[in-house]
């Protein structure tokens, strides 16, 4: 199990603390999302039509998404919140149409003007091919005039074509106008087994997650010391986000927190909270390598 896989579960069970007002940050926030179609032009709307554009929502329930060919319902998981999604994540891709050339899909605010020639493309392709490209897609700002008809557009560059498009996760900003529960301290232990069979052993430092009122959507940062095998303990930090409902925690981890230069990865994370304790596992999407973490609040 890589280790930046095991400080995952010490961060969530921390959102449920001291309430302190929000402050206002430049960074964004990513919460993914399982893969939720959104858009599929056949479906609803036709085909774009050459050197057109056409807008589209970013999230809403099946009924509301069916007129742009939506498929199920695709909600945001901030809703209600007071802070609205500055941009996506999504896996854009181009269908090719009978009689349909070469040509680019680009995809910008809906608020702004399309993008002049040669400004950037989101998913270039030739006649004939399905294409497709994961990219980040920026809204049009929710404080100012954006259209009722969606937060992006997808403008067709050259010929007809269909769109199809799955949002994969959402980028808020982090002061987002809510008062937020700051974290305390933990500790506890784990103990993890890599595919290998080498084991690991956690000791967690510190971590602060925070939980914007009125959602269970939580994220936070935190440090952990790891020793593998007989080596020398290292300090990791990293970054997660995720879900609370109830006593039951559940979310997902990124980062490069590993002792190699050139490591990325993720991780999923299934918890239950009793009193002051966390029990918990996780599960290396890397690997399959599996953890295990028993933690006990110490403050506040």
């Amino acid at each position: 199990m890589n280790k930046f896989t095991l400080f995952t579960l010490f961060l969530i069970i921390n959102a449920t603390i001291v309430v302190t007002p929000a402050q206002a940050q430049d960074e964004l926030v990513y919460v993914a999302v399982p893969p939720c179609r959104i858009v599929d032009t056949r479906n609803a709307g036709g085909v774009i039509a050459a050197n057109d554009f056409r807008n589209f929502r970013v999230s809403g329930t099946s009924g509301e998404l069916a007129v742009q060919g939506g498929e199920a319902d695709c909600l945001d998981p901030k809703a209600g919140t007071g802070s609205k999604p500055l941009a996506i994540s999504a896996y854009v891709i181009a269908v090719p149409t009978s009689g349909s050339g070469s040509g680019v899909l680009t995809a910008y605010p809906s608020d702004q003007q399309p993008p002049p020639v040669g400004a950037g493309s989101t998913v270039n392709f030739v006649a004939g091919q399905a294409i497709g490209n994961t990219t980040n897609i920026t809204l049009c700002d929710p404080a100012g005039s954006c259209p009722t008809d969606g937060e992006f557009a997808i403008l067709a560059r050259s010929t007809n074509q269909h769109v199809v498009i799955d949002v994969q996760g959402y980028f808020y900003p982090l002061n987002g106008g809510d008062g937020q529960i700051v974290a305390g301290q933990w500790g506890g232990t784990g103990e993890g087994i890599y595919m290998d069979g080498t084991t690991s052993v956690i000791n967690p430092v510190t971590a602060e997650v925070f939980q914007e009122e009125g959602s269970n959507f939580f994220y936070g940062a935190a440090q952990f010391t790891v020793t593998v095998g007989d080596n020398d303990p290292d300090v990791q930090v990293g970054q997660m986000s995720g879900h609370i409902q109830g006593n039951a925690i559940k979310g997902l981890f990124g980062g490069c927190i590993t002792v190699a230069p050139d490591c990325a990865g993720g991780a999923i994370f299934d918890g239950k909270v009793t009193g002051d304790d966390l029990y918990g596992t996780v599960v290396d999407l890397t690997d399959g390598s599996t953890f295990t973490l028993t933690l006990q609040r110490q403050s506040p």
